[in-house]
């Protein structure tokens, strides 16, 4: 007897195109289990602009490889040099295991974007609980999408916000705590991790006579490392952190809200709107800087470079040290000759590459990983208590399933027509 299970699939030359195909899973769910393995199912799964560059980046960063197109898909999706499944963060039901972890266990981590159950191959890791997926398939993957955790289940809400936000959270918080550490508390991290092989001094990750720019702040990204950057001791900096948001309202809410939960005494933040970019001069001239860190969480309307030309207006800011940290992209399916001006904007404006995986890999190997998991759950609990008031736009927007305007296949379409509101949390019971 068949039974029939849901794969959302994208076009690997343009990932506008997309589509769901149906697979029996009756022969993966009778197969005999291999050692060191368990079979999963997909529980919550959500969609974001990380999901785009996932497919975006899939040959050269190898996200494509996470979860092949399995041979029994139709055809043409078979075609896994022309079709494949872009990988969500989430959780997933163990079904069966020949590992320690039970079955009918919860793990967190990165899942295919399908309702059939799919194989992990896993070896126990550190701190306990924690395992990495050791498949040949994904050996060239960052380890960032091979560690799973074994977790458990908690209210229905709790479990949304952690799968719609703690993965990239994560990225805002190695950005604070290990890239602009804080003096002595951790030897600085290069954006991209030490295997990068790039120098990244104490003086680059101090930010005492700094202030900091997020640009595209209110991307989930750029509100956990201004929500991270307001947790830090007095004193270590920055002087301010200025937002340009299409929400600037609700982020100095946000802002105001935090500062006066925990009595802060952090630097001023203020949040202004793309059009209101020329309103920045006078506030960074007033708090008067030595640096300024431009961090691009994927801006839009060409607000870096009217930035950069009215940096040059004062004699104040053109003194000023700028570094520029390149984090995320627009939320939109790019064309060749797009990325080939986003490279190029790179190299022109000496922009440093950020990689949450490499910077996490460093930070681990500094502090162990018992103490790095250990402070940053708990910094990720401190926010989910403070969610109401650091993140006052935000909710969640339920979807079931893969298919349909309801399902990935609708979320999907939405984020490459760049209709995915910064407020708005996509997540999918499937």
């Amino acid at each position: 007897m068949s039974h029939a299970e849901i794969i959302h699939v994208v076009s690997k030359q343009d990932n506008s195109r997309h589509a769901v195909v149906t697979v029996d899973s009756a022969p993966l769910a009778t197969r005999q289990l291999p050692p060191s393995s368990v079979r999963v199912r997909p529980l919550l799964l959500t969609l974001s602009s990380n999901n785009l560059s996932y497919a975006r980046a899939g040959d050269f960063l190898r996200w494509w490889h996470t979860y092949p197109v399995p041979s029994e898909a139709p055809a043409p999706y078979n075609d896994q040099s022309a079709w494949g499944i872009v990988p969500a963060w989430g959780y997933a039901r163990v079904l069966d295991s020949t590992t320690d972890i039970a079955p009918g266990s919860t793990l967190w981590g990165f899942w295919p974007t399908s309702g059939l159950p799919t194989e992990l191959t896993l070896i126990p890791g550190e701190p306990r609980g924690h395992w990495f997926e050791v498949s040949e398939h994904r050996k060239d993957l960052m380890t960032y999408y091979n560690r799973y955790e074994v977790v458990s289940e908690d209210d229905r809400d709790t479990m949304a916000w952690t799968t719609a936000i703690r993965a990239i959270w994560a990225a805002g918080y190695l950005l604070s705590e290990y890239v602009f550490s804080p003096k002595g508390t951790t030897t600085p991290v290069h954006p991209a991790g030490a295997a990068a092989g790039l120098s990244w001094t104490t003086e680059d990750a101090d930010l005492s006579s700094a202030v900091v720019v997020n640009l595209a702040a209110s991307t989930k990204t750029a509100r956990s490392f201004t929500y991270n950057l307001l947790c830090r001791p007095q004193g270590s900096g920055p002087l301010g952190i200025l937002q340009i948001t299409s929400s600037p309202e609700a982020l100095e809410r946000a802002a105001e809200q935090q500062i006066a939960k925990h009595r802060l005494g952090a630097g001023p933040v203020k949040a202004l709107g793309y059009a209101e970019v020329d309103r920045a001069v006078p506030w960074l001239v007033s708090l008067a800087p030595s640096k300024l860190v431009i961090v691009d969480c994927g801006a839009r309307d060409n607000a870096l470079m009217r930035l950069r030309e009215l940096l040059q207006t004062h004699a104040i800011l053109q003194n000023c040290k700028i570094v520029i940290i390149q984090v995320g992209s627009q939320q939109k399916v790019y064309t060749a000759d797009e990325m080939h001006e986003a490279f190029a904007s790179m190299k022109t404006l000496g922009k440093v590459q950020s990689n949450a995986s490499g910077a996490r890999d460093t930070a681990i190997e500094l502090d162990g990983p018992e103490a790095f998991f250990g402070r940053m759950d708990q910094r990720w609990k401190q926010w989910l208590d403070d969610r109401t008031a650091t993140v006052p736009d935000m909710h969640l927007v339920w979807g079931a399933g893969v298919a349909g305007a309801e399902g990935m296949y609708g979320g999907w379409e939405r984020l490459t027509k760049g209709e995915v509101r910064p407020e708005e949390a996509l997540v999918y019971t499937v």
